[in-house]
């Protein structure tokens, strides 16, 4: 029943069976009242500099994945939704697929009080890393970018660029969208949770040399904006 949120590296996981099976596993383990959340975005590099050139276009529908075999799976999966926001796309699937991406593209913080980010904070949920370390949690740009001016530090651009986005319905829309600061690589992630993170909230570790995570997603959010409040963050600059 609940909600998760899904980093993975399968090729770091040492596993003898396919991505399919994971995604079946995962599947299995919300249930029919859970739904899975995998970060889709489509591109390489910075978003800046994807939105700046012209000939940038991200389709929904046939748009591949660059995170990874399991997500693709994901994306393709019968009744999948993707949400429609220019650079940090989410599919989703299960029973809030729907709910938790049909509004992202309409903010134009990428991990806004409209994205699956936020949205999934209302109902039970946590994020979880498979093969990976805490330092490709999306979420933590979800506290920066819903707090503002009250974040201690500006992460994104004054500027707003607008992203083309070709919608499933076969539409071609400019989606407006905000984008990461240069300086925003200069974080320490794994630091930052080390010191200030209770396990109970977040947690890293390594299992059979495999290195994996699990966090309550509202806890982590309070935890996050809390400290955020007090001037820790996970940046350095």
């Amino acid at each position: 029943g609940d909600i998760v949120f899904v980093h993975s590296a399968m090729s770091k996981m040492n596993v003898t069976f396919p991505p399919k099976k994971m995604l079946e596993l995962l599947k299995e383990s919300v249930g029919e009242e859970g739904t899975l959340l995998f970060p889709c975005w489509h591109y390489t590099g910075r978003a800046e500099d994807y939105l700046r050139k012209h000939d940038s276009v991200f389709d929904v529908t046939n748009s591949k994945t660059t995170l990874g075999f399991l997500n693709q799976l994901a994306k393709n999966e019968p009744g999948a939704f993707r949400s429609w926001h220019p650079t940090v796309s989410v599919c989703a699937i299960g029973k809030r697929a729907e709910e938790l991406t049909n509004q992202h593209h309409t903010d134009v913080f990428p991990c806004g009080e409209k994205s699956p980010w936020f949205l999934m904070l209302q109902y039970p949920s946590k994020i979880i890393g498979l093969g990976e370390k805490v330092v490709s949690l999306s979420f933590v740009h979800c506290v920066e970018d819903v707090m503002k001016e009250q974040f201690p530090l500006a992460t994104l651009s004054e500027e707003v660029l607008n992203g083309k986005v070709i919608t499933p319905d076969g539409n071609t829309l400019q989606i407006p969208t905000r984008f990461p600061q240069k300086g925003i690589k200069q974080r320490d992630v794994v630091s930052f949770f080390s010191k200030n993170i209770p396990k109970f909230i977040g947690h890293q570790f390594r299992y059979h040399g495999v290195n994996y995570f699990r966090c309550d997603a509202l806890k982590l959010y309070q935890k996050m904006e809390q400290l955020a409040q007090n001037g820790k963050t996970i940046y350095h600059f």
